[in-house]
């Protein structure tokens, strides 16, 4: 008895690197890179891909979610890397988050510390919200 094998196309975090920037895929590819950045933050060309690719799609959140997870990976470094993304994609981005942006590029965003506008597509970022209390920032009223 010969069993009939389907071959499904495999869930993003299975598929192969090679395969980004097939036309008609650019959402799944996005995925891929994503789940991808998750577990090596530190793939400098991950994080270009992953921002060309987000430019491309035309998706605001997309390309802010992947600029801010490249802004976390550089932190203070990489200057010249981020301005040229962000200059790359600025027109596609809405104003709060290219202020945003151009303010964190030299110093880098800490995935640890609220970012506004809240990046939704971020990997990176522990997703926090808001402004700290002055209590919990040594601060005093």
């Amino acid at each position: 008895m010969e069993m009939a094998w389907s071959i499904e196309r495999p869930e993003p975090a299975f598929r192969a690197p090679e395969l980004h920037g097939r036309p008609g895929e650019a959402e799944a590819d996005l995925a891929w890179l994503e789940m991808h950045l998750a577990r090596q933050p530190r793939d400098l060309a991950g994080h270009s891909r992953r921002v060309q690719l987000a430019r491309r799609s035309g998706s605001r959140e997309a390309i802010y979610g992947a600029l801010v997870d490249l802004f976390i990976a550089l932190a203070g470094r990489g200057v010249g890397l981020k301005s040229a993304l962000l200059s790359q994609t600025a027109m596609q981005l809405g104003p709060p988050e290219r202020l945003c942006l151009v303010r964190h590029l030299a110093s880098g965003i800490r995935a640890d510390q609220s970012i506004e506008p809240h990046p939704r597509r971020s990997v990176l970022s522990h997703g926090l919200i808001g402004k700290p209390s002055p209590e919990l920032s040594g601060e005093s009223p």
